[in-house]
């Protein structure tokens, strides 16, 4: 592509969440990604950027793995797709994959469905909980609870169980059967079995849960996830634990709920659990929840023909033994601390840092205006593209500006990741909220 504008009459694809036009108008042809090597990208005007977002937190093993891409080109050879909706086997890379999992999951965690995506594999577990409930006699254990401002993701059953009420006006109606609970307001989980008596435990399938908010990074408290966890043992509610975002090292355990060491009834897992080469998600449950279903009488119509990609079974597996191979989960822990600590030194007595949070490899830092509040999804773009100006990738969210580097990332780019955005924010800083 040699034109520095986009021809809009023939351009086709309809982008993301961003109005296409406002792409069109701000990027041409030369800005798209076209290669990538280790934690850079390298777009079609030859420029590099040091990806500090990995993606959206997938690409935790960075750019071009070759031990990831041989083992999906050697499947796709062999057997690039088996469909596993009614009768036909899987796989056998799929069957590894699934004991590869159990072998690393939270206790309990024996048993294995694959999804296509992590709004997939929350979808699924809602269904799972409702069948479950449905199976051993408690028909009416159908509501889900989740809590105010999380995200779980796009699918509608999983979008309802989302707490964002925007997204709720702008898809709606969302489907019955879905409540939330404020956020937890201290660190002793006690307000939680309030929270759940008022609605009455009697009518709860599920409780879901991110450990981690994505978001922002902010942990849920040990004692509430200890709370949540003797809560719905008590009662006979399924607890699921949304990992699709924080699972595969990025929060400093292999999984989040290794935190603060409880086991889920539910995992749902997607993102790095195939280091970002392809899609992929999982939900893993306990074997209580399995026998549930596994009868000649049950059955759980809830898959996608492309659920548990050979290819994409294939990537995971590779992206398992790499964390194993490389002790890519303390290295996680030891690159944010590097990152936070650079940070903190470099930001200090600026007046637009707000606060630094560390959580394994994923660093928030929230950016104040001249009025001395959280600066504007405005400016936050702003910054994103500044940083791009000067070859680093960062990412933001309405909560927070991040910092999310493949798990691979080098002490060397850490520091220039580091430097780089603190020299941008130190020369926007009085730009913020004007």
């Amino acid at each position: 592509m040699t034109s520095s504008t986009w021809d809009r009459g023939t351009y086709a694809l309809w982008h993301g969440t961003v109005p296409t036009s406002t792409i069109l108008d701000e990027s041409g042809p030369e800005d798209l990604w076209v290669r990538g090597e280790g934690s850079w990208l390298i777009d079609a005007a030859g420029r590099r950027a040091l990806d500090a977002r990995a993606g959206v937190g997938n690409m935790t093993l960075g750019y071009g793995r070759d031990d990831v891409v041989e083992a999906m080109s050697r499947q796709a050879r062999e057997l690039p797709y088996v469909c596993m909706v009614r009768w036909e086997l899987p796989a056998p890379v799929v069957v590894e994959l699934a004991g590869a999992l159990t072998d690393i999951a939270p206790a309990g965690l024996d048993r294995v469905r694959f999804t296509h995506t992590g709004g997939a594999a929350v979808e699924s577990a809602i269904q799972m909980a409702r069948g479950y409930h449905r199976n051993t006699g408690k028909r009416d254990k159908r509501l889900v609870v989740g809590l105010r401002d999380s995200y779980h993701g796009s699918p509608l059953a999983a979008m309802a169980a989302s707490g964002q009420r925007m997204m709720h006006w702008r898809f709606g109606p969302m489907p019955e059967g879905f409540h939330h609970i404020p956020e937890p307001t201290d660190d002793t989980g006690a307000e939680l079995a309030a929270q759940l008596d008022e609605v009455g435990p009697e009518r709860i399938a599920a409780l879901v849960l991110e450990p981690v908010k994505g978001r922002n990074g902010q942990p849920l408290p040990d004692a509430y996830l200890r709370a949540a966890r003797a809560y719905c043992t008590e009662h006979d509610i399924l607890l699921i634990l949304d990992e699709a975002f924080t699972g595969f090292g990025r929060m400093g355990e292999m999984f989040a709920a290794g935190i603060s060491g409880i086991s889920p009834d539910i995992m749902c897992l997607a993102k790095g659990i195939t280091a970002g080469y392809s899609a992929l998600g999982a939900v893993l449950a306990t074997d209580r929840i399995y026998q549930a279903f596994d009868s000649a009488t049950t059955v759980f119509a809830h898959a996608s023909t492309t659920d548990g990609h050979p290819v994409a079974c294939a990537a995971a597996l590779a992206t398992i033994r790499a964390f194993a191979a490389e002790d890519l989960v303390p290295r996680g822990r030891v690159l944010g601390r590097l990152l936070g600590d650079r940070l903190e030194d470099l930001l200090k007595g600026t007046p637009v840092l707000g606060g630094i949070r560390v959580v394994g490899a994923y660093v928030g830092i929230d950016l104040l205006d001249r009025e001395g509040h959280p600066i504007s999804m405005r400016d936050r773009r702003h910054l994103e593209a500044a940083c791009r100006r000067q070859g680093l990738l960062v990412h933001y969210t309405p909560d927070t500006v991040m910092l999310m580097p493949p798990l691979t990332m080098t002490t060397e780019e850490a520091e220039f990741a580091a430097e780089t955005f603190a020299s941008v924010v130190t020369a926007l800083g009085p730009g913020f909220g004007s």
